[in-house]
Formats: C-alpha cells, sequence, structure tokens
C-alpha cells in the first residue's frame, strides 16, 4: 500500500451559495420539469438526520458497541427564503394552497427538491458573473448549449436531490422595523418522503448527477 498526502492546491473548500429548484412530485416515467424556488439569504441546510441502532455488552465489555445497525434517515432541509412573493405562499404550503380550512383532512401536496451551488449558474463576463441556462437531455448536462467543463461538473457533483417530499407552512410577517430589520426571511422546511419509484438506494435522495447513478431525468426510466 502507498499512502500520498493530498495535493491541497486542488481541494475544494467552498460550495458557496445554494439555490433551490422544485417541482411536483417527479413521476419518473416522465421528464422532470424543475423551477427556481425563490431567493434566499442564509445557509440552507439539509439535515439526513441518520438513525444507527448499536449493540451493545455493558455487563462484559461496557459501552462500546460490537455491531451496528443503520436503520434508515429522515432528511429535512431548512431554506431561508425571501417570502414576499404571493405565488410562493400556495408552495411553501403542506397542501399546495396559500388558503386553509375545509371539511375534511387530506394528503400533503407531495413535491421534488433540487439544491445546486449557485456558481453552476453563473460566467464571468467583463469580470461580471452574468446567469447563464443549465441544461439536460440525453444524460448530457450542458451550460449555455455547451458541455460542462471538468470545474462545472464538479459543482454538479455537489447537487442534492430529493425525490419526493413536501413543504411546512412557515410564519407570516408582517415587520415594523428598518433597515435589514423588515427583511421577510422565513425558514421552509422540506420533510422527505420514500418514493418508492426510484432505485433501491436512492428513495429518499441522491447526490451529484442522477444520470450517473442510472437516474433518467429524461423520464422512462
Amino acid at each position: 500500500m502507498d499512502l500520498n498526502l493530498l495535493d491541497l492546491a486542488t481541494v475544494v473548500r467552498s460550495w458557496g451559495r445554494g439555490v433551490v429548484f422544485h417541482a411536483p412530485r417527479w413521476d419518473p416515467a416522465e421528464p422532470l420539469a424543475l423551477e427556481h424556488l425563490g431567493d434566499t439569504e442564509g445557509d440552507i441546510v439539509i439535515n439526513t438526520n441518520p438513525d444507527v441502532q448499536k449493540l451493545t455488552t455493558p455487563e462484559l465489555t461496557g459501552p462500546a458497541a460490537h455491531e451496528a445497525d443503520y436503520t434508515g434517515e429522515d432528511p429535512v432541509v431548512e431554506i431561508p427564503l425571501y417570502l414576499t412573493d404571493p405565488d410562493l405562499w400556495a408552495i411553501i404550503s403542506p397542501t399546495g394552497s396559500a388558503h386553509a380550512g375545509m371539511a375534511r383532512r387530506g394528503v400533503v401536496y407531495e413535491r421534488t427538491l433540487a439544491i445546486f451551488p449557485e456558481q453552476l449558474f453563473l460566467e464571468a463576463v467583463d469580470g461580471i458573473p452574468t446567469r447563464r441556462q443549465v441544461s439536460f437531455a440525453a444524460g448530457v448536462w450542458t451550460f449555455n448549449a455547451v458541455p460542462l467543463t471538468d470545474a462545472q461538473n464538479a459543482l454538479l457533483d455537489a447537487s442534492f436531490w430529493l425525490w419526493r417530499g413536501f413543504f411546512s407552512r412557515t410564519p407570516r410577517r408582517f415587520l415594523g422595523g428598518a433597515g435589514d430589520a423588515r427583511k421577510n426571511i422565513e425558514t421552509a422546511t422540506f420533510q422527505t418522503l420514500q418514493h418508492p419509484d426510484l432505485p433501491e438506494g436512492h428513495r429518499l435522495y441522491t447526490t451529484g448527477n442522477p444520470f450517473d447513478s442510472g437516474i433518467n431525468l429524461d423520464g422512462g426510466s
């Protein structure tokens, strides 16, 4: 076995700001069409909440485990979102409606979520960060109609895909402060559910390029 240090000049130390895209719950038989959720300020946090149960023999060997069972995860995403667009009120909702009050209880409105580094969508033009279109088709990703560079593929590898879940309704505030104190930023919480139509090992979430994991975003998988 050979032991070698990393080339520290090539280590990625930050993904930078994140952006969130959403869609109605994805049916893998159909193409996935994502829309930008909205502007955020602050950290987008993905809590995967893994659960591991340990087998111990405390009377013999103390608290250290001899075996451990991974029982699953319960991912929750926290998104600090500017909630001033009325169109968002129906999206950041467990019912798919900005309103509430029904004669009977019902199931939640389910969505699919994808989180990317914002830098994946930007290009420096004369020193000015400029938005570009990122697309996928037939398993190939493009940036402004050009295949991704190695650096852009590294950003794509940082993406996080949650295939099925729902938003909890956030507070709504009318703020009477001044300056930053009157910014309407609320933390939107997304609770992930199991998606039975995704491959084994990907029914909660997938990291990186889904095509690399055999998940066809163009539909038909």
